[in-house]
């Protein structure tokens, strides 16, 4: 890793001037693929899509919250830009377009700020998403951090289906699409920063399985919390209380990282999804568990089984409300 690039302005000459980041932004404008009718530079921007739905999600990275000092402004660029690109994956959608607005610490130099953008733009055209537009501020407040926020357009998958949280079926198989566990490495670096968003894997395993895929999450706060997610959403939906059973030995785990940890890191960005039990599961995707009808009298969402023992891991995740992990594991730059 290279030394993180300094973000405090170094002499007056490099300020910041909203009017040349919007012309920097506007600079690529010639390299935007097609869909993109109105371009940065403009009230708005104008794309055009497939069909006549779009999907719409909004996520942001704040520094202290989801980075660390010693992050460069090029991983925490890639971040913001991938996790949304990793919510596309969890509906088997197609992205789009993004929309970026960014609030720049008070200290940081224009050049800074040049090299953040730059990266947005990098790394948004390199998952099919091109930049369109966006916002740029400086806080008032020298305290204040360094927030990005990324705004993607998306599109449903080819098949016309957007898949859902809420589809799990009784006896349905719960696959996922990856490991688990060690997100975060001790310096507040690691695969937090450089996961791959599994667009590819949801687009073949839509393909695939077609009607035998019912839900699916990325698993962004922990395989236990979000998992439940899916439990309880589906359980809405079916009228029923459904739990979902997970097997502790067949939970693949990045090396060195335990089973309790592996399910409430977060960070993973890998798929979960539940399936019919009469789907075959393709190569690549592990089988970790089934959805059975929640035993009278029990309110566990997901349950794992290790070591002949049953955990109720539901609340095993991470929180954005400020205090950290759900279970007292330090979370760090989650």
């Amino acid at each position: 890793m290279t030394e993180a690039p300094r973000h405090h302005s170094e002499n007056c000459d490099d300020r910041i001037r909203e009017s040349e980041l919007i012309a920097l932004a506007a600079s690529a404008n010639f390299s935007l693929p097609d869909h993109v009718l109105i371009a940065p530079g403009d009230d708005m921007a104008l794309v055009r899509i497939p069909g006549d739905r779009v999907l719409l999600a909004v996520d942001q990275v704040v520094a202290g919250r989801h980075f660390t000092p010693n992050t460069s402004l090029d991983l925490i660029a890639r971040k913001a830009v991938a996790r949304n690109v990793s919510d596309v994956a969890a509906m088997a959608g197609r992205p789009i377009a993004t929309l970026a607005c960014v609030t720049l610490p008070r200290a940081m130099s224009a050049s800074s700020a040049s090299e953040l953008l730059a990266s947005v733009r990098k790394y948004a055209s390199a998952f099919g998403c091109p930049l369109i537009g966006g916002d740029t501020s400086v806080h008032l407040d020298l305290a204040g951090p360094l927030t990005l926020s990324i705004t993607i357009l998306a599109v449903p998958h080819s098949t016309g289906v957007a898949i859902t949280r809420g589809g799990a079926r009784t006896s349905d198989l719960l696959i996922v699409s990856g490991n688990f566990g060690g997100s975060l490495q001790g310096d507040g670096l690691g695969r937090h920063l450089t996961f791959a968003p599994r667009i590819a894997e949801a687009d073949d395993l839509a393909i695939r399985l077609g009607p035998d895929l019912h839900a699916m999450i990325d698993i962004s706060d922990g395989l236990g919390v979000d998992a439940a997610r899916v439990i309880v959403e589906s359980s809405k939906r079916c009228g029923r209380l459904l739990q979902a059973r997970l097997d502790g030995a067949k939970i693949p785990c990045h090396e060195g990282v335990l089973i309790l940890d592996a399910l409430r890191d977060g960070e993973d960005y890998e798929l979960f999804a539940a399936i019919s039990p009469n789907a075959v599961v393709p190569l690549g995707w592990t089988v970790i568990g089934e959805v059975i009808d929640c035993p009278q009298g029990d309110q566990r969402a997901v349950v794992v089984i290790c070591d002949d023992c049953e955990i109720d891991v539901t609340a095993f995740g991470w929180t954005h409300l400020g205090d950290g992990n759900t279970q007292g594991k330090n979370g760090g730059s989650q």
